[in-house]
């Protein structure tokens, strides 16, 4: 019993100082990476405060710590605002030796070329003609009958001195500043890096080490057999961030690679209404369980497929897209923005839109509010893409239209008005003769009578003439929308890709 517990004892005391060990290498940090990082800071502070010679040795003393080719960029900008712009140039030229592929290549060698344009020498001032040139064989004073020269010197007088050469401006060097730095570490290493999300596939793998923008950026790293896992940083111009991620075992999820024929088609897991998740080939852990997934590529008909995870395991998925056999309407233009494109008098889509229609003659409206409709038919192929360019034209306004109805129910109104006061004054003389009084032409009553008569059947007219205009203006139509057709055939060729083959559409335009 006695011998077990000490057994025990030892196998506890083992372990207990191997767990800090494993810990403390694991954690350990990377000393090069730390001096790098302080001469970095202490090369930026000195930039900062305008000790540009002393910034381009601490840059240079980051550089012997980690050789991280942004360091070199740094010591040329640092060399070229102490204006000593022979090492700016060898600094910009280790640059580009260190890494040929930088984003920024070709403005350093426009930067290059202007350095190299300050470093030569000027070009000498033309010489002086000698005497005895063309035009004063002697060198004397000119022939007699000679005019004088311009400006009224006398004849005889000597030449004025030839212009002074005045050389080309030298060319300007457009601002520069330094560049930032990011290394991103991982465990494990190998790990791919995505950029805020997967629907632009990898951006790279750790370990690596560059430049990104001066803004908010989401790292997202993955591995086979790990827990994915997110990091938010703010890169800056005058930063090293420095950035490790330790990622988790994963025995819960599953994981998954999704291949195909076609790459590049988009990802889609059991919803569409959130967007993709990435593109073929694609690769990421999956919750255990039944999942559908679901292909899309323009050319191609989409294809579903459901899978089986099952935890801690990795399973590769091929997915086989055929090329469709229908046709594809694109509709854009100006003014189409927001409109609604119908086919056959159903609604598609809002514009701009590409949709995918059965072949055969189709009758197409693309319309909108405040817009003539344009309309066509389309001859849609197997396999083609019919491109509409449309130009909708507004229609006219109703406003001015409806004034004008409500301006001839006035005048028709008043002709009523009058016409009835024109028929009581008929019936007022009517009725005196009817009654036995003697009525003569005298009387005001009929000269009144006549005139409402004449103001009814102005009116009457008025409004009648009134109202045709604005029924031809409710009715009326602004210019026609009209719309470029253009078809394109799309065909299927053999591609290949990085780890996949396949097809990709090629246009005749």
């Amino acid at each position: 019993m006695a011998v077990r517990r000490v057994a025990l004892l030892l196998t506890v005391c083992l372990c207990a100082s191997a767990y800090p060990a494993a810990a403390g290498e694991e954690a350990a940090p990377d000393k090069a990476l730390t001096s790098a990082k302080e001469a970095f800071e202490a090369a930026q502070a000195a930039f900062v405060r305008g000790d540009f010679s002393a910034a381009a040795e601490k840059f240079l003393a980051a550089y012997d710590h980690k050789p991280f080719p942004a360091f070199l960029f740094n010591v040329a900008v640092s060399y070229e605002k102490a204006k000593q712009l022979e090492k700016a140039k060898q600094y910009f030229e280790r640059y580009l030796e260190k890494d040929p592929n930088a984003p920024d290549a070709a403005q350093v060698k426009l930067r290059l070329d202007v350095i190299g344009k300050l470093l030569a020498p000027p070009p000498p001032p033309p010489a002086a003609p000698p005497a005895g040139a063309p035009g004063n064989p002697d060198g004397g004073a000119p022939p007699a009958g000679t005019p004088p020269a311009p400006g009224g010197a006398a004849p005889g007088a000597p030449a004025p001195p030839p212009a002074a050469f005045a050389p080309p401006p030298p060319p300007v060097l457009p601002d520069i500043d330094t560049k930032g730095l990011v290394v991103i570490d991982s465990k494990p290493q190998g790990a791919t890096i995505y950029l805020n999300d997967k629907r632009s596939g990898p951006f790279g793998k750790t370990p690596w080490q560059g430049s990104l923008e001066s803004k908010p950026v989401r790292l997202l790293l993955e591995a086979k057999g790990w827990k994915p896992e997110e990091r938010q940083i703010t890169p800056r111009s005058d930063k090293l961030i420095d950035v490790y991620i330790a990622l988790s075992e994963e025995h819960y999820l599953g994981w998954i690679e999704i291949t195909s024929n076609i790459p590049g088609a988009d990802v889609y897991i059991d919803r569409r209404d959130i967007g993709a998740v990435g593109r073929t080939p694609f690769t990421g852990h999956l919750k255990p369980g039944p999942h559908t997934i679901m292909l899309d590529r323009f050319g191609y008909e989409s294809v579903e497929q459901t899978i089986d995870v099952k935890p801690g395991t990795a399973t590769q998925y091929s997915i086989l897209m055929k090329g469709s056999d229908k046709g594809w309407v694109t509709v854009t233009g100006r003014g189409a923005a927001g409109g609604r494109l119908v086919i056959d008098d159903r609604p598609v889509c809002t514009l701009p839109c590409r949709v995918e229609v059965a072949p055969g003659r189709r009758d197409v409206r693309v319309e909108r509010e405040g817009m003539e409709d344009y309309q066509g038919k389309l001859d849609v192929g197997r396999g083609t893409e019919t491109t509409i360019d449309v130009q909708l034209n507004p229609r006219p306004p109703r406003t001015r239209q409806i004034s004008t109805a409500v301006v001839a129910l006035v005048l028709i109104g008043g002709g009523a008005v009058m016409g009835h006061l024109s028929q009581q004054t008929k019936d007022s003389i009517n009725n005196d003769i009817a009654g036995g009084q003697l009525v003569d032409s005298g009387d005001s009553r009929f000269l009144r009578g006549k005139l409402e008569a004449i103001g009814a059947d102005v009116l009457y007219g008025l409004g009648g003439i009134v109202a045709i205009t604005a029924a031809f203006g409710l009715f009326s139509h602004g210019p026609e929308s009209t719309g470029m057709v253009d078809h394109h055939q799309i065909s299927l060729v053999p591609t290949l890709a990085p780890g996949a083959g396949g097809l990709s559409l090629t246009g005749r335009f």
